[in-house]
C-alpha cells in the first residue's frame, strides 16, 4: 500500500510539474533540496525528459548535476550513459569522453558495459580521445 502511494504522489508531482512550472525550475528546486530521498530520482527524470525531447544541452546539464550532486547511487551507471550520449549529441567530446571512462571504470559489469566500450572505440577512432 506504502509502494502505491508513493507512486501515485511521484505521478501527482509529475504532473504538477509538467502543467505548473518549467523543467529548469524543477531542476533548481531539486538542486535546493539534495538531501530529500525523492531528488536523486527527479533529478535523472529531468534529464531523461529533457533527453527524449531531444534538447540535448539541457539534458547534458541535467545529468552533469545529477553526477555531481550524487556521484555514487542507484542512477551512476544510467547517468553516465545519458550524460555521454547527450554530450555526443551537441559535440561537447570531452565531456563524452570522460562519461565513458567513468562508466568502465565505475561500471564494470553494468549493463550497458559492452555497447560503452564499443562508443569509447569510436570516439577515440573519429575524435583522437
Amino acid at each position: 500500500m506504502k509502494y502505491i502511494l508513493f507512486v501515485l504522489a511521484l505521478a501527482g508531482g509529475y504532473y504538477y510539474l509538467s502543467q505548473h512550472a518549467s523543467l529548469e525550475s524543477g531542476l533548481q528546486y531539486v538542486g535546493q533540496h539534495k538531501g530529500a530521498a525523492w531528488a536523486p530520482r527527479a533529478n535523472f527524470t529531468i534529464g531523461l525528459i529533457y533527453h527524449q525531447r531531444e534538447d540535448y544541452g539541457k539534458a547534458e546539464a541535467a545529468f552533469t548535476q545529477l553526477l555531481t550532486d550524487y556521484p555514487t547511487g542507484q542512477f551512476l551507471a544510467s547517468g553516465l550513459f545519458y550524460l555521454e550520449d547527450s554530450a555526443e549529441y551537441v559535440h561537447d567530446w570531452d565531456t563524452a569522453k570522460t562519461a565513458l571512462d567513468r562508466y568502465i571504470e565505475e561500471c564494470p559489469d553494468g549493463d550497458r558495459i559492452s555497447l560503452v566500450r564499443q562508443r569509447r572505440d569510436l570516439l577515440h577512432y573519429h575524435h583522437g580521445l
